[in-house]
């Protein structure tokens, strides 16, 4: 005895004897050109749909790096930098007392007050770079972890830090003049006015 339903040759001369029966074939043949016919009928919208979507697309990855540097600048300044900004408002606008020690030491006429502005500014970049959340155990890998478009002045930085180590590890024998020494604290200076630090 023959079992037919569990033969597959079976079951698929069935399906092709059911398709080809002069019943079905002319409503699958209507069926298959009515859903030509509806592809070639909303292409034109749906290209039109496709471009209004690829233009919402591009807003609004636009605007989410807008707004991402906006909440860095915020959320700095209000996690760590307004306490230390809001004890020296003056006229010039609010400032931050440990950059005003900075300037006292790269105003002095001492080559080693010069060399500890420059230390310091180092410490108030490290302390920028805590509020803005970037982590790691040195700020070499702190500015590693930035992205430039979020930190328009990352090689500014990147110099200045360059700068301080050359300082902090070679001490008096690194040379240093007063006119380099006024060129890096302005190189922090950039770096903080960008978030609103000092």
């Amino acid at each position: 005895m023959q079992i037919n339903f569990l033969n597959p040759e079976y079951l698929f001369k069935k399906v092709y004897d059911a398709i080809s029966a002069t019943t079905l074939l002319p409503l699958l043949v209507f069926f298959l050109e009515w859903l030509r016919e509806f592809l070639v009928r909303i292409s034109g919208i749906s290209t039109g749909v496709s471009l209004v979507l690829l233009t919402g697309i591009g807003y609004s990855i636009i605007r989410i790096r807008q707004i991402r540097a906006r909440e860095v600048a915020t959320f700095a300044g209000l996690v760590e930098i307004a306490p230390a900004r809001a004890e020296g408002v003056g006229e010039e606008g609010p400032r931050n007392p440990k950059w005003e020690k900075v300037q006292a030491h790269i105003n002095s006429e001492n080559a080693g007050d010069w060399r500890l502005a420059i230390l310091e500014a180092d410490i108030l970049l490290d302390e920028l770079l805590d509020a803005l959340k970037y982590r790691g155990e040195s700020i070499g890998e702190k500015l590693k972890k930035i992205e430039p478009s979020d930190f328009t002045t990352l090689n500014l930085a990147w110099e200045a830090h360059k700068i301080r180590n050359h300082i902090a590890h070679e001490g008096s024998e690194f040379l240093l003049s007063d006119r380099e020494a006024k060129r890096v604290i302005k190189l922090y200076e950039e770096v903080f006015k960008e978030f609103q630090y000092i």
